[in-house]
């Protein structure tokens, strides 16, 4: 009869006992309260109109502007992204646009916070801010299908950058634009006038 392996099983256990972490020399009270508590999250701290103003709509401008033809002191001048680094530094914007459709889609964001001014004032036929919110609370699946809109109009954006199609790229960034619109006309803007 081997007992070989019979005391490499209990030679095995022996030293798996042997690696019990040493019993905590703080009291029961001090360990708990060094515990990490249960996450609450996520926690909207910026407003909707904040982040419109910081991260959404200059965002966007970064992309409408990446391609197209502006008027020069020598004629008309054509951008577009050229390189590998240009490519990359708009693929850097795109995906912001990306991950910024999933912030509007967080729950209980307020509108305006308390306290806090419009960077611009309010045009004809816009709504005041808890209105806004009134709309939104009611119609929160329309405005998650208007958050979704902006975020495949953004993944189609992302994937003309990522193939470096300077016409997909600007095609896909326009449907950002009606993204946008859209949700404008129905959230914050209903009542404007129409321009002829």
């Amino acid at each position: 009869m081997r007992l070989s392996p019979i005391l490499s099983v209990a030679a095995a256990a022996l030293a798996l006992g042997a690696c019990k972490p040493a019993p905590s020399s703080k009291p029961a009270t001090e360990a708990a309260a060094a515990a990490p508590t249960a996450a609450v999250m996520p926690r909207p701290q910026a407003s909707v109109v904040e982040l419109m103003a910081t991260l959404i709509a200059p965002t966007a401008d970064a992309i409408w502007g990446a391609v197209g033809t502006t008027e020069g002191p020598k004629g008309p001048v054509d951008t577009k992204p050229t390189t590998d680094k240009d490519w990359a530094e708009l693929r850097k914007k795109v995906m912001l646009m990306v991950e910024a459709s999933n912030l509007l889609a967080v729950p209980d964001r307020a509108v305006l916070l308390p306290g806090q001014k419009f960077t611009n004032p309010p045009g004809p036929g816009d709504l005041p801010p808890e209105k806004s919110a009134e709309r939104i609370k009611a119609e929160w699946p329309t405005f998650l299908a208007y958050a979704q809109a902006l975020q495949n109009s953004a993944l189609a954006t992302l994937k003309a950058a990522d193939a470096k199609d300077v016409d997909a790229f600007q095609e896909a960034g326009g449907s950002i634009d009606e993204a946008c619109e859209q949700c404008h006309k129905r959230f914050w803007y209903p009542d404007a006038p129409t321009t002829p």
